[in-house]
């Protein structure tokens, strides 16, 4: 992991993988303009939803003092209705039960080899509870790991990512690699949706493949999802995130409704609806606010009527019609 420009290419990951540092979390939000204006479809959005998510409230917590926020503002409540839409009930492990020693012994059985010198980072949130980062060298085997405090899973991992821009495989097959590698390493995806995109970073390009529980046009907190060498099918970075959600209430919000609400709260001066979708809250990030377990319509939107790009991403309660700006760009 030597290369000069492995930080540059990294960014697209510490957007996914949820990093600690305020820094990091910063550069992430104001990076990711350009994936937006070169391929602002839906699946894009989606992927970076739960990470952005942590990206918005760390930077609150981080720099409050420059102006960057996260508010929310309630439309005309709607009646609230009897929960209609199907949802699992996930516990939510909490006790802290293994050493950092046993932490980087996970992380040594998942490589199959010795990771090397590390660093253990203190456990910080994660979906579902708590989880210790281990950092690698900058010419180690690994760049980053999260391992589960409760039960010992690497729950996520950055190799080395490969500077390539050959593409010999199909989405098939990239699919299946990532598949085999979830199944050699235990990590389920049944039940879960799967989506396959070839992206290309300019310096770049690697396959994103992900599942999602899906249910009633619903996607749920539940994901697996890899980035694969789309030159040889090494899976080089992956992530699982399976977050506790109680029952869901029936929405009230339709769509259309949705994006007009999203479209006054985002402040945009000529809105573009970039994507909409209707998910289940629940991460780390949003602990405390209120807005874990709830339905929401997730309306993603650009503008580039001033000459750049300006980009907001808002969350609108599909029951009482809430707003909530999750990040800016």
């Amino acid at each position: 992991m030597s290369d000069p420009d492995l930080e540059s290419r990294l960014q697209s990951h510490y957007r996914r993988f949820r990093p600690d540092d305020s820094t990091r979390l910063l550069l992430a939000a104001e990076t990711r303009l350009d994936e937006i204006r070169r391929q602002p479809d839906a699946a894009r959005w989606r992927r970076r939803a739960l990470a952005f998510g942590l990206v918005a409230a760390a930077v609150v917590v981080a720099v409050v003092a420059g102006g960057i926020f996260l508010g929310s503002s309630r439309a005309t409540p709607a009646a609230s209705t009897t929960s209609t839409t199907s949802a699992t009930v996930t516990a939510s492990p909490s006790a802290r039960v293994i050493s950092k020693a046993d932490a980087v012994a996970a992380l040594k059985a998942f490589l199959g080899r010795d990771p090397g010198q590390v660093t253990v980072n203190d456990p910080t949130a994660a979906a579902g509870g708590q989880a210790y980062q281990i950092m690698g060298t900058p010419d180690g085997v690994f760049g980053e790991a999260r391992v589960d405090v409760s039960t010992g899973r690497v729950i996520s991992l950055i190799l080395t990512v490969p500077a390539t821009t050959t593409v010999k495989l199909t989405p098939v097959q990239a699919q299946a690699a990532a598949a085999a590698f979830f199944k050699a390493h235990n990590i389920s995806i049944d039940g879960l949706t799967p989506t396959v995109k070839l992206e290309d970073h300019g310096c770049c390009k690697n396959y994103a493949v992900e599942w999602d529980r899906i249910e009633n046009g619903v996607t749920f907190p539940e994901s697996v999802q890899a980035d694969v060498d789309p030159s040889n099918g090494t899976v080089y970075s992956f992530i699982e995130y399976r977050a506790p959600y109680g029952p869901v209430a029936s929405p009230t919000i339709d769509r259309q409704k949705a994006i007009e609400l999203a479209t006054t709260a985002s402040g945009l001066t000529k809105p573009k609806i970039e994507a909409v979708q209707m998910q289940v809250i629940s991460a780390p990030a949003y602990a405390g606010t209120g807005w874990n377990g709830r339905l929401v319509w997730s309306v993603q939107l650009s503008d580039d009527s001033q000459g750049y790009v300006a980009a907001a991403w808002v969350y609108v309660d599909a029951v009482t019609g809430e707003t909530m700006i999750a990040g800016r760009g």
